[in-house]
């Protein structure tokens, strides 16, 4: 459903979005770089599009739009060859452009360069790049395979560069021509394995390690130690798209100890894939053909016939058939070249039932016969032998067909070789002609006997397919007529189904199934023979354009697209109805969102509350099966260790492993609020400690300082100042200002301001940065309160009329930074308003702010950064009140069950402790989940046991 439409003039084909706010985005055009910073799902963007272009040096591209300056290498156009933009996940403000020789780091504060990767001009160039969000490094993928790692490095605490150094090198590959470099992909949460994919199909895995081994997670790297990249899987390439499938022949009695439902799919590059349809993985590729594979047969078990033509190519027509043991691999070329052979290209082979003889059909010249025992040709019929358009062997031996009579038989036409032999068994075949004439034929060894010729019914047209078994036949005709014989009653009817032209028929296994599987132009459709009524159809726009068909088994069609997806379906036609967990895997697969969703969250929850088991073992419990248990035990590989954690460590697991991105967070927020381990990194922005944050806010200031290049940069840079409380640093850089600048007049003035009303019982250190304690001057205290009065006066007009900044400058410099957030937040300058309360205020008025900010984004919708930040200011109770507000109780009871383990509960947070476990007792209840739902209840205050007796009850 399209929610609205927004048009702009300038193509636009790639787009990058803010990952610390959401409502900024930033499109890339063929000349400029677009900026919309009111996104919304909801309504469309009322601001305009802001247009930056991309200057080098100070030389702006474009007067007519603003520019992002900076020391740029690239051509004269920077635009030119830029590969992809990124919003870096772990540095707010910072957008990183890659180019094939070149990654620059931009500061949208500033709209300025602030760093870049270069690469030597002999050194292979980027492809793709992974920004990590756990640590600020860099994954880049080279055009030669290779992948390196860049980290972000400084040599002076608080006064460098943006500058990465490339600290790993993985070895490249060797890559042919026709195989490039797709994307890279690290793993999400841990990033510490990458995997990026190649045109052929291939994904090559690497894994970082250290001296200890493998690592666990790319935050716990240590840097300073010896790291390296290993490849830990290869998987082999995939061919062309499929041309054609053939699935081996069906289980029986005879084969039952070794059969495998194998499928083999002849690709246009010439290669044969053969495919294991219990674990969908592909188990033998064989390069055979040197042109697009056309048709198989299976002949055994292990054995397939293929052939394949140029016919699309320009030249001679040259056809190749070969004969492959898919155990050995051994492969045998039955077809010489001749000129005579191969005037005209091979359009099918079919193999008999008994799999004693195979016939070769041509386009246009008769059939030959061929022996499949000793891999020899019987007979080429002769010139002037009827033309086939289909052909199809009889599933049994004998037939009621020779004794049909559905016309006058036609006078027998013996063909007998002269080297007759003795022993074969007599099959039988039938095929059609461009008239539409149905031919019966019998084989014993080299004979070939006509039996009865059918005539053409009025009604139909050219016959495309036969399906043949026992004594029912079908025939499809061009025009759509399916065609139902009854052999043993001798009757028939014509059915039409309006879909257009039959390419291909096929009865399903099975000695009482009546099933037919119908191949069209636009789709596919399972027919109920004894009815003659359609059962189930799809078509192409569905499933993509249908390649060819085949059925796996007597309830399983098998459908291969021209993408060259393999679809294993059901009668109902309904895509991906197989289970993984039908499937034989050796390894068990974790995929939580392809299980049973009450199972997966069954099954969540009890490993979440695995510390109530007294003697936990390895079986599997009774809220999941045997097969989801295996697959998360492979997982996680901690066995019974994995009880010994504690249930908010359990929690993170869980997270992980179900990939909830949302938990994830909120768990590693809980764990550092709640034990003070190790800081959070830069990528939890304001959700971090005010200590942190600050150092972080000064850090980047300093980088800013160093890269500032115009008057605007310097003005940022005076006002950050201004609001950490450092007044040396903004009358230093308002004395800077050029004496035949416009501001020069202004810049002295505020310059003097900031002296003269500065209290100098707060300063800033210029060795540490930090605000510190100095002996304060000695104004007059009631002259210093009219200075004061006076300020805040001025502050105030100038925030009225349209000059917040300045005014918030000024209510800072007579520390009113709390008043200065309260403007900022009437003004919707709510990033401002946090950035001066996480570094200016004290702790009860920065709760007040925070408060406040909590309540609007939670009005909002932005219901997660309010629980974030409820919870970095221990407000653990108001965290769980707007999670069971906002119905997430499955998260609303753990966090609450981890504050109480940490001893960290307020006690004023009783009544909404007991209503989130009662409600938590209630999921439980709708999910079955009743052992755990009653501990709860015991836990939930009077409403819980009340809950808790007629559980029992209901139980009993």
């Amino acid at each position: 459903k399209q929610w609205y439409q927004r048009r702009v003039r300038d193509p636009m084909y790639s787009f990058s979005l803010d990952p610390f706010d959401d409502s900024k985005i930033v499109f890339v055009s063929d000349n400029s770089l677009m900026f919309l910073k009111d996104l919304d799902l909801c309504k469309a963007p009322s601001s305009n599009i802001n247009k930056y272009n991309l200057a080098l040096g100070s030389k702006v591209v474009d007067t007519a739009q603003p520019c992002i300056t900076g020391d740029y290498h690239t051509h004269s156009n920077s635009m030119q060859g830029l590969i992809e933009v990124v919003h870096s996940p772990f540095c707010r403000n910072k957008l990183l452009l890659l180019y094939p020789r070149q990654i620059t780091i931009v500061d949208l504060e500033l709209m300025h360069a602030t760093g870049y990767i270069l690469q030597d001009r002999g050194s292979s160039q980027f492809i793709d790049m992974y920004v990590c969000s756990s640590d600020n490094v860099i994954y880049c993928l080279h055009d030669s395979g290779a992948i390196s790692i860049r980290r972000y490095s400084h040599t002076e605490p608080y006064q460098q560069e943006t500058c990465y150094q490339c600290l790993v090198v993985s070895e490249a590959m060797r890559l042919c021509k026709s195989a490039k470099l797709i994307g890279l992909q690290a793993k999400p949460f841990t990033e510490e394995k990458l995997l990026f994919m190649l045109t052929d199909g291939r994904i090559v895995g690497w894994r970082l390690f250290d001296c200890d081994g493998p690592v666990d997670f790319l935050s716990e790297v240590r840097w300073e130690e010896e790291v390296r990249l290993v490849m830990i899987h290869n998987t082999g390439s995939n061919s062309s798209p499929p041309y054609t499938a053939k699935v081996c022949p069906p289980l029986s009695t005879k084969n039952s100890h070794f059969y495998r439902p194998l499928l083999a799919l002849g690709s246009n590059s010439g290669s044969i894939l053969i495919v294991d349809l219990t674990t969908t993985k592909t188990i033998k590729e064989f390069t055979i053909h040197t042109s697009s594979v056309c048709g198989i047969e299976w002949v055994a078990n292990r054995r397939i016939l293929s052939y394949s033509n140029n016919l699309g190519n320009s030249g001679p027509i040259k056809n190749e058939l070969y004969y492959t043991d898919i155990n050995t691999g051994r492969y045998q070329l039955l077809r010489t070249a001749t000129k005579d052979r191969d005037d005209t290209p091979i359009v099918g082979i079919k193999v008999s039932y008994l799999h004693q003889y195979f016939i070769v059909l041509l386009k246009d010249r008769p059939f030959e016969l061929w022996d499949l025992k000793s891999l020899n040709i019987i007979r080429e019929m002769p010139s002037n032998f009827p033309s086939v358009t289909t052909l199809e062997w009889s599933p049994t031996q004998n037939h009621p067909l020779k004794n049909a009579k559905f016309s006058k038989k036609a006078d027998d036409v013996i063909v007998e070789s002269t080297n007759p032999t003795e022993g074969p068994v007599r099959e039988h075949f039938v095929f059609t002609d461009t008239d539409g004439v149905v031919y019966h034929l019998m084989v014993e060894g080299t004979v070939i006997k006509e039996g009865t010729r059918i005539p053409p019914d009025s009604q139909t047209g050219l016959i495309n397919s036969i399906a043949w078994r026992g004594d029912l036949m079908v025939l499809g005709d061009s025009t759509g007529h399916l065609s139902f014989w009854d052999l043993k009653a001798r009757q028939s009817r014509l059915v039409p189904t309006s879909r257009g032209a039959i390419k291909k028929l096929l009865l399903a296994p099975g000695r009482n199934t009546q099933l037919l599987l119908v191949m069209f132009n636009d789709g596919v459709e399972i027919w109920d023979c004894a009815e003659s009524e359609v059962l189930s159809s799809i078509k192409s726009s569905k499933i993509g354009e249908v390649v060819d068909v085949d059925w796996g088994s007597s309830d399983r069609p098998v459908i291969v697209n021209e993408s060259g997806a393999v679809h294993i379906m059901d009668v109902n036609l309904d895509t991906a109805p197989n289970p993984v967990t039908a499937l034989s895997l050796h390894t068990p697969i974790w995929l939580p969102f392809i299980y049973n969703q009450k199972e997966m969250m069954n099954f969540k929850i009890y490993v979440q509350h695995m510390g109530w088991q007294e003697n936990w073992d390895m079986s599997s419990p009774k809220c999941c099966t045997p097969v989801i248990w295996e697959a998360m035990l492979h997982t996680l590989k901690l066995r019974n260790k994995f009880s010994t954690l504690s249930f908010l460590e359990r929690c993170l697991v869980t997270a992980a492993l179900y990939g909830d991105v949302v938990e994830w967070r909120l768990w590693q927020v809980l764990a550092y609020y709640l034990d003070q381990s190790s800081p959070l990194s830069s990528a939890f922005d304001i959700v971090q400690d005010n200590t942190s944050y600050l150092n972080n806010q000064v850090q980047n200031l300093s980088v800013q300082e160093k890269c500032r290049s115009n008057y605007s940069h310097r003005q940022h840079s005076i006002h950050r100042h201004i609001l950490l409380g450092n007044t040396d640093k903004p009358v230093q850089l308002l004395l800077e200002v050029e004496q035949d600048s416009p501001h020069f007049y202004r810049d002295c003035l505020r310059a003097s301001l900031i002296s003269s009303v500065s209290d100098s019982e707060y300063t800033v250190d210029s060795d540490t940065t930090y605000l510190s304690s100095k002996p304060s001057s000695t104004p007059q205290q009631s002259i210093e309160r009219v200075a004061q009065s006076t300020i805040k006066l001025v502050a105030t007009n100038l925030i009225a009329n349209d000059h917040l900044l300045e005014g918030c400058q000024l209510l800072c410099l007579i520390k009113k930074a709390v008043d200065a957030c309260r403007y900022m937040q009437n003004f919707h300058q709510y990033n401002e308003a946090i950035w001066l309360a996480k570094v200016a205020l004290s702790k009860d008025e920065y709760y007040e702010v925070m408060k406040y900010y909590i309540d609007l984004l939670v009005n909002k919708g932005s219901r997660h950064l309010g629980i974030l930040l409820a919870i970095s200011l221990s407000a653990f109770d108001k965290a769980a009140e707007i999670l069971l507000a906002t119905k997430l109780v499955t998260i609303a009871a753990p966090l609450v069950e981890s504050c109480l383990e940490a001893g960290k509960w307020p006690e004023s947070g009783t009544e909404i402790k007991h209503r989130v476990f009662v409600e938590y007792a209630k999921y439980l209840v709708s999910l079955n989940n009743i052992e755990i739902a009653l501990k709860y209840c015991e836990k939930g205050g009077e409403k819980g046991k009340q809950l808790g007796e007629e559980l029992r009850i209901c139980a009993q």
